[in-house]
């Protein structure tokens, strides 16, 4: 992994302690995931330069933003910040919010705005005011004001925190664009699986203060070192990449980089970059494979681990080709199958949720 920035942070407070180091890649998203009290945004606060009495090491493009004499101010970090709520000048429009941006940076460039204000598709709401739009529209403002900066960095703190599942939905297809079109690195603090399965390519996970989890996207929802790995909604990303298109049926079918093939819906570009989302719930499992099913995706497997069992289910991790993936089942399925580590198996695959155009 290329890295852009190296970074080591240590404070210390009464109430909190925040001891970490990593490396922001040179570009994509990394994820910064924890739950409420686990030192997210402080980590983010650290890195803008907002938080006081910060110890430690924060290098950034060869230019040292904190050292042991010297704590570069958070107006010379050249970074963009989109926070939990939009932070929107209620008395300007949002034409007027895009321009105080340009002007606060000095970076005025007309070609870079059209291209922000298309890329958010926000073109339609320039002359109205912040209170007449929706919360998935103000954040969609304050993402394009942020990179109006033309920022070496993008800090974002949990942006969809305060939006319904509604707006929620309408915002997630503008991040994953930012996620395939920016040249530069995102940092992306979130709680939310779904969030960062879409969006993410690299993971920290904090509990209290510590690292404890690094790697990526996919090892941190597959591995059983990640603690991410026990969550409810469990779910594989693999990266792929299109190798053919069946007109007739209006499927293509791609391969992993695990060497895995799976068919998805829809006439995809060949060569196209694509990442699969697998579900644990929409995997079954079969000791001999189906001659009569309706299951398109059915792959040889073998079972690495029984993750987690409960009084009613259980999640079980296993390898196909190079990949891994994960299936939830019924504790009742699991014993009369007579599963166990190391038995060869079948994957059946009921659902992909695709996303084109990745990294």
């Amino acid at each position: 992994m290329a890295t852009k920035g190296q970074c080591s942070i240590n404070i210390k407070k009464a109430s909190f302690k925040l001891d970490v180091s990593f490396a922001i890649p040179e570009k994509g998203v990394l994820g910064i995931f924890g739950q409420s009290g686990s030192g997210k945004t402080t980590l983010l606060r650290c890195l803008a330069g907002l938080e006081t009495k910060v110890n430690g090491e924060i290098k950034f493009n060869n230019q040292i933003w904190l050292g042991k004499r010297k704590s570069l101010p958070a107006q010379q970090r050249d970074i963009g910040y989109v926070f939990q709520d939009s932070r929107l000048f209620p008395h300007l429009t949002v034409k007027e919010n895009l321009e105080y941006g340009c002007k606060r940076s000095g970076a005025v460039n007309e070609a870079n705005k059209r291209y922000l204000i298309q890329l958010l598709n926000i073109f339609s709401l320039l002359e109205r005011m912040p209170d007449s739009l929706s919360g998935g529209e103000k954040q969609r403002v304050a993402i394009a004001r942020a990179l109006l900066k033309r920022p070496q960095l993008l800090l974002m703190d949990e942006p969809m925190a305060s939006l319904d599942d509604t707006h929620k939905n309408e915002i997630l297809p503008y991040l994953e664009r930012l996620h395939d079109k920016l040249n530069i690195p995102i940092v992306y603090v979130s709680h939310s699986i779904d969030e960062v399965s879409r969006l993410c390519d690299e993971m920290l996970v904090l509990e209290a203060g510590k690292l404890v989890f690094s790697g990526t996207i996919t090892d941190a929802l597959t591995s059983v070192d990640s603690p991410l790995l026990n969550t409810e909604h469990s779910i594989a990303v693999l990266n792929a990449s299109v190798v053919s298109t069946d007109i007739n049926y209006g499927l293509s079918t791609v391969s992993t980089a695990g060497g895995s093939l799976f068919q998805v819906k829809g006439e995809l570009k060949k060569n196209t970059s694509v990442r699969l989302r697998i579900p644990a719930a929409d995997v079954s499992l079969c000791k001999s494979k189906p001659n009569d099913s309706s299951i398109l995706n059915i792959l040889q497997a073998r079972i690495l681990s029984v993750v987690e069992e409960t009084a009613s289910e259980v999640l079980l991790q296993m390898t196909v080709n190079k990949d891994i993936l994960l299936a939830r089942i019924s504790k009742k399925s699991f014993k009369q199958l007579g599963l166990k580590f190391d038995m060869p198996v079948y994957v059946q695959v009921k659902g992909i949720l695709l996303q084109q155009n990745r990294i």
